[in-house]
């Protein structure tokens, strides 16, 4: 059911970004300020490159962000396993114990 959903989504991006380069496809000439360079480009190229900028600057701004979160949640997963080390001796420990112990007559 998750990959019918997938592809059914993909389709509709698919033909969004179809229709969206459709709509948008006169050229316009983009000037390169400090350099004297000017590019002809069609408008739904520089918008989608605009937009893969932006999303990219979001993912660097997010990662940087977490770093945090990411550093506690090793040392919670490094502590959790020494608690499982742990547990796993004592329990050995208690199995050891109870062989060891002596019937009690009654």
């Amino acid at each position: 059911m998750k990959k019918i959903i997938s592809w059914m989504t993909m389709v509709v991006v698919a033909v969004f970004f179809v229709l969206f380069t459709i709509s948008n496809r006169p050229e316009i000439a983009v000037e390169l300020w400090p350099l004297p360079y000017t590019l002809n480009l069609p408008l739904y190229l520089l918008l989608l490159i605009s937009a893969f900028f932006g999303f990219m600057a979001g993912v660097i701004i997010t990662f940087f962000s977490s770093g945090k979160m990411r550093k506690n949640f090793r040392k919670a997963e490094k502590k959790a396993g020494n608690l499982e080390k742990e547990l796993k001796k004592l329990k050995d420990d208690i199995l050891k114990l109870e062989e060891t112990k002596e019937p009690e007559n009654i």
